[in-house]
Parts: structure tokens; C-alpha cells; sequence
């Protein structure tokens, strides 16, 4: 990595570079015009061929074709490309909790007795949370517009998963918050009907409200944090950028408010009855502590990582795939009908 500019490179110089590079664990990309540069171009990990004066040969050797022949182009792809990447792990980030929560919410409410060990949430109100929330918090997060900073980040190592350590502890601490929440608000609500004199079978269905509306709202606060990887929530910007966010919100909203106090949809079809005012109350609180819960999160992550540990998980871990380093500075396979000699030792 000593030189970075090659003057009048022959077509074996070009695939020289492109090895070294890949034999020192980085992501290298080619771009070319000629006949000369199809070998490169077939050896580099991101072949770019011009799309207008670049010639047939260079263009079915390359992986991508520029067509406006613009190098800027480039840089708005791979920003692009990391806007992608960084919004299927928030996708990820969103409905993996989620998804966890409904079965654990389940499992530590009989665990716990909640409930007088009967379910707090039914079959039909797990797979209601699930739809709701795919269709509509699972979603809003792959349409993130790209944070700020995103092309200052170190470009992703090969053989990187979607899933990092960091990324692992964060699903994990969204999973304890929301079941935590759920499980602790239900068994909170049982208390106070217990106090008021109520019988299990006159509260069973206001405590599966309180459950199915804990965890969904929940859920929202999850979504809200994580919109935005490492910037804080708790800022402006949490209004803007992403409407559907707050679409999705207000759909999730007007759909938990119809199925808690509709006639009939709420005591045949999901067993559960209008919510009290203290009720909502409960919901509001937990779910407030959820979003503080996860903001903190990611303000020790900002901290650790201006202390230089590697919270982008950069580095391979345990769930990553190393590439084997290829030595061979031969021509590359499909390259020999160009007729270019073999590259000399």
C-alpha cells in the first residue's frame, strides 16, 4: 500500500494491482474501456466497464456498466449501496425483537404465574402483533433516507454477515426491554384489579388488553430508535425524513384503539376488554422506558466508539466468513480468448 498512482500500466500490471489489493484483504474495483483492461476487470471483486466509449469485450467482463461514463456516478452507488445495507439491518433491528417478544411475553408470563397462569396474550392477538407490525413498523425502516456520515464509514470487509456482535446485543436488549414491558405492565395491571376487588374472570380480558397494547406500542418505540443507527432519537430529526414512519404509527394506533374497545371485534375475536385511563397509562410509561432503554444503548455505543472500539463491527467476528486470499497472479478464467500473453513471474 505503499503507491497509489500507476502510470502506463500494461494489461499484467493492472491484474498485479488488483491481486496485491486482494491478497491484503481489500475490496477491489476496476474500471476500463479497452480490450486491455478486460482482465482486470474480470479479476477485481467490482469490475466498472464505460457504458458509452468502452468497448463489448470490456463491458462483458465487468460485473457493472457505467452508462453516462461518469466517475461520480460511482460514488452515489456505493452510497446507495450502504443505505441499503444499513436499512435491512434496521429492518432487522425492528422486527426481530418484535418477533421474539411475542412468543417470550407468552412463555414468562406462565413462567411467572401472570395471569393466574392463564395466557396474556391469545393465538389470534400473537398473530394480529405479528401482521400489524411486519406489514407496517417492518417496513417503514427499509425506506430510510441515508444517515449523516454514512459515506465516512470504513468500506464493509468481505465476507461480512448482516448480523454483528454489535448488532446481535442490540436485538437482544430490544427483545429483554419488550418483553419486560409486556410481562411486567400485565402483571402491574393484574395487581391493581386484584386491589380493587375484581375476580380473575372479571379482569382476564382488561389484562390481555393491557398486554396486546404494552408490547405493540411497544413496538413503536422500538421502530423510533431505530431509524437512525448511531444519532440519537431524542432530537428533531426524529420528525422528519421518513414520513411513513409516522404513517405507520398512526395506522398501528387507530388499529390497537378499534380492537381494544369496538363491541364484539374486542370481547368475541380477541378476548379483550375496553382499557382503563390507568391502563393507558401503563402503556405510555413502558414504552417511554423502552425508547430510553435502546437511546442509551447507542449512547454507549457513540462512546465506545470515540474510544476506538470497533462498535461497526469491521473487524470479523464469530458470525463472518473470512475469504480465502488467492495468490495466483495468473490471467483469470474466460480471459484467454483475448489473446494476451501469460502474465510473466
Amino acid at each position: 500500500m505503499t503507491y497509489n498512482v500507476f502510470a502506463r500500466a500494461s494489461p499484467e500490471n493492472k491484474i498485479r494491482i488488483v491481486k496485491a489489493l486482494q491478497a491484503q484483504g481489500q475490496v477491489a474495483s476496476m474500471t476500463g474501456d479497452g480490450v486491455n483492461d478486460a482482465p482486470a476487470l474480470k479479476a477485481a471483486d467490482m469490475g466498472v466497464a464505460m457504458g458509452k466509449e468502452g468497448t463489448d469485450v470490456a463491458r462483458e467482463a465487468a460485473e457493472m456498466i457505467l452508462a453516462d461514463d461518469n466517475f461520480a456516478t460511482i460514488i452515489v452507488a456505493v452510497r446507495e449501496g450502504r443505505v441499503v445495507w444499513d436499512n435491512l439491518r434496521k429492518v432487522l433491528m425492528v422486527n426481530t425483537p418484535i418477533n421474539n417478544a411475542q412468543g417470550l411475553s407468552v412463555l414468562f408470563g406462565l413462567i411467572l404465574r401472570v395471569n393466574n397462569s392463564q395466557l396474556i396474550l391469545t393465538g389470534i392477538q400473537v398473530l394480529y402483533c405479528n401482521l400489524i407490525c411486519a406489514v407496517t413498523l417492518g417496513f417503514v425502516t427499509a425506506v430510510e433516507p441515508a444517515e449523516d456520515g454514512i459515506m465516512d464509514v470504513p468500506p464493509r470487509r468481505v465476507g461480512k454477515r448482516l448480523i454483528g456482535r454489535y448488532l446481535f446485543l442490540r436485538i437482544a436488549l430490544g427483545t429483554v426491554a419488550l418483553v419486560c414491558a409486556t410481562v411486567g405492565g400485565t402483571a402491574w395491571a393484574e395487581n391493581v384489579f386484584k386491589a380493587d376487588g375484581l375476580s380473575q374472570a372479571q379482569y382476564v380480558d382488561f389484562v390481555r388488553s393491557q398486554a396486546s397494547n404494552t408490547l405493540t406500542f411497544g413496538a413503536c418505540f422500538v421502530t423510533l430508535s431505530a431509524r437512525f443507527s448511531y444519532n440519537s432519537s431524542l432530537h428533531p430529526r426524529l420528525f422528519t425524513g421518513n414520513k411513513y414512519a409516522w404513517y405507520s404509527v398512526a395506522i398501528v394506533t387507530v388499529l390497537q384503539v378499534a380492537i381494544t374497545y369496538i363491541p364484539g371485534l374486542n370481547t368475541v375475536i380477541f378476548q379483550m376488554g375496553p382499557m382503563k385511563a390507568f391502563q393507558w397509562g401503563i402503556v405510555a410509561l413502558l414504552g417511554v422506558a423502552t425508547f430510553i432503554i435502546m437511546e442509551c444503548e447507542k449512547a454507549v455505543r457513540r462512546g465506545l466508539k470515540g474510544q476506538g472500539v470497533d462498535t461497526d463491527d469491521t473487524g470479523y467476528g464469530f458470525m463472518d466468513t473470512p475469504p480465502e486470499i488467492d495468490g495466483d497472479m495468473a490471467l483469470p478464467k474466460g480471459a484467454s480468448h483475448l489473446k494476451l500473453t501469460e502474465l510473466k513471474d
